[in-house]
């Protein structure tokens, strides 16, 4: 477990001035500790307080995600302190985070013998006149993950001198930071240097091959991807690799689990001696990105969100309307502005109008949490269009038991079977994770168990998981499945069918491969409640092979452009390739910004 010390002192004579007259609290002064659930496990706080103040919080252990949590982890601690309330906004993307902050706060106020409803007033926040900010750029990039990154980084680098990046989230990275900034690309230095000749023609064609097998899945064509879009990526991710070691972000190696030269991630999240990727990879990545932005003198700006567009009379978009907690402002942009603020995987209200079938597990997408469509938004009023048909980047299964949640990702990597409510199989659970996501998604009532036994070498890990709910285990299958609340004779027969497929190499009701099949014999039995697990949104504004936004009769709307997640429907049917995601994030980026100069 990571532990991270975030402390925040405040002088009392400073505190004593900023508490409202209406506060009345007393405390029994010393430091208290308290635990509270966030997103990775339990998230423990240390308060202190004087008899009539909180004068410290730190949080002294957490196992959060940076690329999500740091935000949450700084900020409420030091509001409650500045403050003196309760009643402090969570921080966007973290919100799990920062309700266990304040969770755990409030059990050590009453520690301190002190009401936490006397604390529950929200106090007014400076909203002295902050003057006029309107700021007059050359490019405004609205996204601070790995597409707009990018993009401020390829601007500047093609001559731009002022170049502003707003982020609505605590923290720069977007999806990018939450991946394990695998790339795969051609014709990069690392391949150049193992003499892997570039096949983009191969490349094409076992993309087409992947293509095929989704519509064959989904049943239907959707009409992507777009191949010419395709192979333009192709070029670009290469010579996108090559820029970033050019730049100092990054150098870049194969990724040991990935043995031909394709798939690639920089040097720095390779553990030496292992060989293992770090899965922060992208953090990483992205903070490599953001110094390398701070040195070149790019105005970045956290906790700032774009909220409209700017145009003239010609329909032109010449800037846009962000805001702070300061309030709103404009920034005008000579040369354009860049939407790269992620998909909509995190957006409800939208997930339920365009993907209705996945929106009861987003809250275990892995999306970014700033992934709440707001570019597009932007996009379609001032005349964008959204492509039809948008789908997401699907990864298999998960838990909603925090500790075994990444273990459960891929159903074959430990599930010998897996049946639905009516304890029946209802897919070959040898299916790759997005084809498993299909499957888990149509099911009638969204309820699907993963079975084992004792002989699975992770039954240690799933012995500590036990909950009673999400992960159970009995002796026998009739007791396994009264804990799973199905029924028993059902499942009694279900496995039998299952495991004499498994003596005999042939599964004759779904076709699992017989290496893959592995017998539920040997006492005690596991069950695991899996949900689909989502990426990313395979969707987003139209744009031309320039990341130009395009309106519905394919003009060009000038000074607009979309990359990554904002704008990567044409590049898959239903799945994406693996490592795509973060090059096209990056490739886009680059080839906008140099777009932008031209």
């Amino acid at each position: 477990m990571k532990k991270r010390l975030i402390s925040l002192f405040v002088a009392l004579t400073m505190l004593l001035c900023l508490i409202p007259a209406a506060f009345a609290a007393t405390f029994n002064a010393g430091t208290y500790t308290a635990s509270a659930n966030g997103m990775n496990g339990a998230v423990t706080v240390e308060v202190t307080f004087s008899d009539s103040a909180i004068t410290d919080v730190k949080v002294t252990e957490q196992a959060e995600t940076p690329a999500i949590a740091s935000g949450a982890l700084e900020q409420i601690p030091a509001d409650i302190v500045a403050r003196q309330t309760l009643a402090v906004d969570t921080v966007t993307g973290a919100t799990i985070t920062s309700k266990a902050i304040l969770a755990a706060v409030e059990d050590c106020v009453k520690q301190a013998g002190a009401d936490p409803d006397t604390l529950r007033t929200p106090v007014e926040k400076n909203t002295a006149d902050v003057g006029d900010r309107t700021a007059h750029v050359e490019v405004l990039v609205i996204g601070g993950g790995g597409t707009g990154l990018a993009a401020a980084m390829s601007a500047m680098d093609n001559g731009a001198k002022d170049v502003m990046v707003v982020e609505k989230l605590s923290r720069f990275g977007g999806s990018t930071s939450v991946s394990g900034a695998v790339v795969a690309a051609e014709n990069t230095y690392y391949t150049q240097s193992i003499g892997l000749e570039p096949n983009s023609e191969v490349w094409l064609e076992e993309w087409k091959a992947s293509s095929d097998s989704d519509i064959g899945v989904l049943g239907k064509d959707p009409g992507y991807p777009t191949y010419e879009r395709v192979s333009s990526y192709f070029t670009q991710v290469g010579e996108t690799v090559n820029w970033l070691e050019d730049e100092g972000v990054a150098h870049w190696v194969t990724y040991p689990f990935f043995p031909n030269g394709r798939y690639q991630v920089p040097d720095y999240v390779i553990d030496s001696e292992t060989g293992a990727a770090d899965p922060e990879g992208g953090y990483m990545l992205i903070d490599h990105m953001v110094d390398w932005l701070k040195n070149h003198d790019a105005d970045l700006r956290l906790s700032t969100t774009g909220t409209k567009l700017l145009t003239n009379d010609a329909g032109d978009v010449i800037g846009a309307t962000v805001q702070d907690a300061n309030g709103s402002y404009d920034v005008y942009a000579s040369r354009g502005v860049v939407l790269a603020t992620g998909g909509f995987a995190a957006s409800e209200p939208m997930m339920r109008e365009y993907l209705p079938q996945f929106a009861d597990w987003i809250d275990l997408t892995t999306a970014g949490a700033g992934d709440t469509g707001d570019g597009m938004q932007m996009a379609l009023d001032v005349g964008g269009v959204f492509y039809n048909d948008p789908y997401l980047i699907t990864l298999g299964s998960t838990s909603r038991n925090g500790s075994i949640a990444g273990f459960c990702m891929s159903v074959n990597l430990w599930g010998r079977m897996v049946v639905n409510s009516k304890a029946q199989r209802f897919f070959n659970e040898g299916y790759m994770p997005y084809q498993a996501t299909v499957a888990l998604s149509r099911t009638e009532d969204g309820i699907a168990w993963a079975l084992g036994d004792s002989k699975f070498a992770g039954a240690a890990l799933l012995d500590a998981a036990v909950d009673g709910t999400e992960v159970v285990k009995a002796d026998t299958i009739e007791e396994l499945a009264a804990l799973m609340g199905v029924d028993a004779d059902t499942l009694v027969k279900s496995v039998e069918t299952y495991n004499t497929a498994c003596a005999t190499g042939n599964d004759t009701e779904f076709g699992k491969g017989a290496s893959n099949l592995t017998a539920i014999d040997a006492a005690p039995y596991y069950a695991v409640r899996i949900y689909v697990c989502t990426g990313g949104t395979i969707a987003g504004v139209k744009t031309n092979l320039d990341f130009q936004v395009l309106r519905e009769d394919g003009s060009v709307i000038n000074g607009l452009y979309a990359g990554g997640e904002t704008s990567n429907r044409e590049m898959y049917a239903y799945a994406y390739s693996s490592g795509s995601g973060v090059g096209y994030a990056l490739a886009s980026g680059r080839q906008i910004g140099m777009n932008l100069m031209k």
